[in-house]
């Protein structure tokens, strides 16, 4: 493997490729998921929006608004820029492993 590949992926052993690897899947897969959560019920994760009890009457959370949409949807595309290096780090660990 070329020495700028070995640089720009910050590793040098193929476990170090699988650490990185499993660090950036476990980021993208809690940034989609978040972003998800946001997008189809408009509960983010620092402020959720849950049904609460008024007396005797459950209270729904208002519908997500078109701005809990577009930011979910940027969660979503933030959680996918993570996907492309856990790839990477992957068949780095491989190529390393085999060859």
């Amino acid at each position: 493997m070329s020495y700028v590949t070995v640089a720009l992926a910050g590793a040098d052993s193929p476990s170090e490729h699988f650490q990185l690897a499993a660090f950036t899947a476990m980021a993208a897969v809690v940034f989609i998921w978040l972003g998800r959560r946001q997008r189809s019920t408009g509960r983010s994760l620092i402020a959720p929006n849950e049904t609460m009890r008024a007396g005797d009457r459950l209270i729904q959370p208002p519908l997500p608004s078109r701005g809990h949409r577009i930011a979910g949807r940027m969660w979503i595309g933030f959680g996918g820029i993570f996907v492309l290096p856990a790839v990477f780090n992957v068949v780095a660990g491989i190529h390393e492993l085999i060859g």
